[in-house]
């Protein structure tokens, strides 16, 4: 999943984002797990403690913002699924009610996109009356 986002252009990026709070929300997270403050000087054990405790804070805030929302775009959806696989890595019990209502809110985001898409061209249409009498 990684890859997938990582191949994505940017142009494709912060066109979606415009219109799809998703890629956003998702990429603070990730952020928020990279700079943190187990990174930062572990000497005072207790700063260090309050520090990662209000990044855990801040993003199951973000988690529960993100499974709560439905994508609006093809980005959005890959975001939601570069997080649901992260779910996976982070926890020892699968997914868990997170990864739940991530994949609730997954499924809608492709129903909604479909639905926006117009059907795919039908036998009738595509074939003449002497055609359709061979199949």
């Amino acid at each position: 999943m990684e890859k997938v986002s990582e191949n994505m252009s940017k142009s494709t990026i912060h066109r979606a984002a415009a219109v799809d709070p998703l890629l956003k929300l998702v990429e603070d997270r990730f952020r928020l797990l990279r700079h943190c403050p187990a990174c930062d000087d572990q000497k005072d054990e207790e700063v260090f403690d309050r520090r990662l405790d209000e990044v855990h804070r801040r993003i199951r805030r973000l988690d529960e913002r993100i499974v709560r929302t439905v994508a609006s775009s093809t980005p959005g959806l890959l975001a939601q699924l570069r997080l649901l696989a992260a779910f996976y890595e982070e926890s020892a019990n699968g997914a868990g009610r997170r990864g739940s209502l991530l994949i609730q809110a997954i499924a809608d985001g492709v129903t909604q996109l479909a639905g926006r898409r117009s059907p795919p061209p039908t036998i009738s249409a595509t074939f003449s009356s002497d055609q359709r009498a061979m199949l």
